[in-house]
């Protein structure tokens, strides 16, 4: 994807006590961001499963 479409995601988002720190932020499509809210990305995978 190009740069400009990339968001900064937190894996543990500020919200729920991450923080803004090398290990913890990852590229992200804006849109995935946006859906993702203040999910884990355990919690996304589980969300899914469960989903069907």
């Amino acid at each position: 994807m190009p740069p400009d479409q990339l968001s900064m995601d937190h894996i543990v988002p500020l919200a729920r006590g991450g923080k803004s720190t090398k290990g913890n932020i990852v590229p992200s499509c804006v849109e995935c961001n946006r859906k993702k809210k203040l999910e884990t990305p355990a919690e996304v995978v589980l969300r899914k499963l469960f989903e069907k």
